[in-house]
């Protein structure tokens, strides 16, 4: 009998509205909200970077060396494997100007073939290849306008790397795989790897990391590739990666990102339901006469 006449006071109150309650249910909503927010948008940018894993790497597949590029026997495996490879050498350097100017810089020394997926943007629009060609005998390099700017460098200046002369040929507006790159200390400078024949920066003793990208085969399986590459490199000393993991860093970031976020929404939930007590006893103090009132009726 009590359950009852409280069912039918409670069905009977509720017939004016939740007014009471409006502001709590639009703040639980809220909540419940961003947390979910905070998860589709993890699952969105997660979807883009496989989706885009390729691009972000600059191939299906890398192997990077450390302080040495890979001998003929390994090269030949790697072009036996796969279907282009493209031999990239990434170090720092200082670029200086005629007038004195230096600032620290990001080399990437490519080859023909880069790069195996996206494309290159600079201004004045140029194919990269054409921007790398040079002038007046000199090799081109491209920049970033960072640095350009630093430099006080426009298109058509010269700049020095190392031992050798470079002219300016564009700015560097996007590099394809500039998201997996990793960390690195200055603005990047892009020229052939040929140009630093001569220039005292690629020698023995040098510091840089040797980079081979892989297009592979429709269908490949990068864990079998992966396992050969540990028996056809030397001493298997590289580090791998592949377009399913491209830019870790990236990949790092957004789950710290969301999982702050997903403890925010929680904490916020949980200060939200430490009032929850309060604002029930408040809202049926309000209501004492209406349930006497009904329960007398």
């Amino acid at each position: 009998m009590n359950l009852r006449l409280a069912a039918t006071i409670a069905r009977r109150e509720m017939r004016a509205g939740v007014r009471g309650f409006r502001i709590f249910l639009a703040c639980l909503a809220l909540g419940i909200a961003a947390i979910a927010a905070v998860a589709t948008v993890r699952e969105s940018i997660e979807a883009g970077l496989k989706a885009r894993g390729a691009v972000l790497l600059g191939g299906d597949a890398e192997i990077e060396l450390t302080y040495h590029f890979a001998s003929a026997q390994e090269r030949a495996w790697m072009e036996k494997v796969a279907q282009r490879v493209s031999e990239i050498a990434d170090f720092r350097s200082m670029a200086v100007t005629g007038d004195g100017g230096r600032a620290l810089t990001q080399v990437k020394a490519v080859d023909a073939a880069y790069p195996l997926f996206g494309a290159v943007r600079l201004v004045p629009a140029m194919a990269l290849g054409d921007a790398l060609d040079g002038a007046d005998g000199r090799p081109g390099a491209v920049m970033d306008p960072v640095l350009a700017q630093r430099l006080r460098l426009v298109p058509g200046d010269r700049f020095r790397l190392g031992g050798r002369e470079f002219v300016l040929s564009a700015m560097l507006t996007d590099e394809p795989d500039g998201a997996g790159s990793g960390f690195s200390l200055g603005p990047r400078t892009i020229v052939r790897r040929s140009a630093l024949e001569g220039s005292g920066l690629l020698q023995p003793g040098s510091l840089f990391d040797a980079k081979y990208r892989l297009k592979l085969p429709a269908g490949a399986d990068p864990d079998a590739v992966h396992s050969a590459a540990r028996l056809a490199i030397a001493g298997g000393g590289f580090r791998w990666r592949d377009s399913r993991n491209a830019a870790p860093g990236v990949s790092d970031f957004v789950e710290h990102l969301s999982a702050f976020l997903t403890l925010v929404g929680l904490a916020g939930l949980a200060v939200g339901g430490v009032g929850v007590s309060a604002a029930v006893r408040s809202y049926l103090d309000g209501k004492v006469a209406v349930i006497a009132t009904l329960k007398t009726l």
